[in-house]
């Protein structure tokens, strides 16, 4: 999802990696549209495997048996299997080795919504389909009193460890310090989970959020409201593949490009009130 771990931590999440639930596999696979590349590399033959991390609405949206049934990145990598002629099968797995999984031979792809950096592109190379931003968000109960980024100031935030959520609440907490007001009291949790809870409970004022995520969330009834515009700038959102599997990155690549010159991409993200871009490889430059 959001964060920027480091290449020595990666590393070490190799021999991390967690918790994987039972995968959830698509029916028979399509056959491949004309002009299909051929995808050598592929962890089981046949399949494209996907590491995914939940939750992660509106990106991976699972039933009550946290089986994915809908969301943007699932059915835009069901539309990548189906022009290949793949199955596809969802692996849940533990964040900690989400990202080292894919070095690691766990899974084909790691996706979600997950951010490209240029960190994480020295273990991996990203296929990005769309840019996010984002937000600053609080309690239904807080927003009327925090309207601002720098009633922010002197107080506490939520974050999930190692991810940019650390990065967004460093910047705010250094903007504070120079306008001569209070830093935040920046808070990590090891899951997204904590973090919600941490920020619902009233042990912190404050959290980060992607604007995608929140307006679903928002939208589905949570007790959340945003403070502010969404942070400048953004970063692309991609799926994470081996860099040594070129041929499979060039395919998914293709696969992606048809997907957003025929209308296909913009179908399934009008659903969920985002754009594409023009698929890219290791689109990031931040």
């Amino acid at each position: 999802m959001r964060n920027i771990t480091t290449t020595a931590s990666l590393a070490a999440a190799l021999l991390l990696l967690a918790g994987c639930a039972a995968p959830a596999a698509s029916g028979p696979a399509a056959t491949a549209d004309a002009g299909a590349p051929a995808t050598p590399g592929l962890i089981t033959n046949g399949t494209l495997t996907v590491g995914i991390v939940l939750p992660d609405a509106p990106y991976m949206i699972p039933d009550d048996d946290n089986v994915v049934q809908s969301g943007i990145t699932k059915e835009l990598l069901d539309a990548v299997a189906a022009k290949l002629g793949l199955n596809i099968t969802f692996l849940s797995v533990a964040w900690e080795g989400g990202i080292a999984g894919v070095g690691a031979g766990r899974y084909d792809v790691f996706a979600g919504s997950l951010y490209d950096t240029l960190e994480r592109q020295q273990v991996g190379t990203f296929v990005d389909f769309m840019q996010e931003q984002t937000t600053l968000v609080t309690t239904k109960d807080n927003a009327a009193k925090y309207t601002k980024h720098s009633d922010a100031c002197g107080h506490t935030i939520a974050t999930i460890r190692g991810t940019t959520d650390v990065t967004y609440a460093e910047r705010l907490s250094q903007e504070c310090l120079d306008a001569g007001l209070e830093a935040l009291e920046v808070t990590e949790y090891p899951t997204q989970q904590d973090s919600e809870l941490a920020m619902q409970s009233g042990r912190t004022d404050f959290g980060l959020q992607s604007v995608p995520a929140v307006k679903y969330e928002i939208a589905n009834g949570a007790n959340k409201a945003t403070v502010d515009k969404p942070f400048e700038g953004g970063f692309y959102v991609g799926g994470l593949m081996n860099s040594d599997k070129k041929e499979l990155i060039e395919a998914v690549l293709w696969a992606e490009t048809e997907l957003y010159e025929d209308g296909t991409m913009k179908k399934i993200f009008d659903k969920y009130g985002v754009t594409p871009v023009q698929p890219g490889v290791n689109l990031s430059d931040q």
